[in-house]
């Protein structure tokens, strides 16, 4: 007898999805139209009709979503990084850009905090990201900061991210209780991470949240944002923005920039903003090539 409900995607495998109505899963197959779109994410409230095989008829409205790696719905993101590999904060920056535009809340977790250079990373983190995110220290081999994070997290609706090698798969085996995520190590050569998430898969956390494990480096897109309003996601640079000739300064090459100038007097971070210019030239590229020069 077929039935229909509506229940969340929390897997994904080469176009087969897994389905929870809250009390079980099913294996569940777009509908034509949806699988040509491909606009099924993890995590999203899908309509499923089903007998012994699942049919997923529609998409329910999301409250959020990233993309690449492709998730809806979450309440906040988790940005892993550690002193080794070295950390890549063009991709925090990234991270966080997404998160604020998509109203979700994020936290910085610096992972292997017992190794050489991390008390040094954290006071960089700190100086940095204080106004713009939480910050946890962690090492899952010392079982130190874990119990925090997962008492911070409780029930919300999380996903990780970062670097391969940052300890995403051990921080979420930590926070589980269990293994579930397989977990690479480094490459002694590159002093980069080996891959080993295959796919995003949402597991339920001892606090009765839940964790989406993802991809995270290499899939990573920062949303296509106007270049004209990039600055707003940059908090931390309000306070120098009131010392711009311009109102509507763009904090790139304009004169009298406050913003450019308290990075140069050491009042404002050079390398975020240094980042942010990196980041600002990306999105006038792929707004043009989206919407055309304006």
């Amino acid at each position: 007898m077929k039935r229909r409900f509506v229940g969340q995607v929390v897997k994904g495998v080469g176009g087969v999805y897994t389905v929870s109505d809250g009390e079980s899963t099913i294996k569940c197959y777009p509908r034509g139209k949806l699988r040509r779109q491909g606009e099924i994410y993890i995590g999203d409230m899908v309509e499923v009709e089903c007998d012994k095989e699942g049919i997923i008829e529609s998409v329910k409205p999301r409250k959020s979503c990233l993309v690449r790696p492709y998730v809806a719905n979450i309440d906040a993101v988790i940005i892993v990084i550690a002193p080794v590999p070295k950390p890549d904060f063009t991709l925090v920056d990234k991270l966080l850009i997404g998160s604020l535009e998509q109203g979700i809340e994020a936290f910085i977790v610096i992972n292997k905090c017992e190794l050489e250079g991390a008390k040094e990373l954290e006071e960089y983190v700190r100086n940095d990201y204080r106004d713009q995110a939480e910050i946890f220290a962690t090492s899952v081999d010392e079982n130190i900061g874990i119990h925090s994070l997962c008492k911070r997290i409780g029930s919300m609706f999380v996903c990780m991210a970062g670097q391969s090698g940052v300890g995403k798969s051990s921080i979420l085996n930590a926070l589980l209780g269990e293994d579930k995520c397989a977990i690479g190590d480094i490459s002694v050569k590159s002093a980069r991470g080996r891959h080993t998430t295959r796919h995003v898969e949402i597991f339920r956390s001892a606090y009765g949240g839940q964790i989406a494990d993802t991809c995270g480096f290499s899939m990573l897109e920062m949303p296509v944002i106007d270049p004209a309003v990039l600055r707003e996601y940059y908090p931390d640079f309000e306070q120098f923005a009131e010392n711009c000739k311009y109102r509507d300064c763009r904090h790139d090459c304009e004169e009298d920039c406050g913003v450019r100038s308290a990075a140069s007097e050491g009042k404002l971070s050079g390398g975020r903003y240094e980042r942010y210019l990196k980041l600002y030239k990306d999105a006038v590229k792929r707004w043009n090539n989206r919407y055309g020069n304006r």
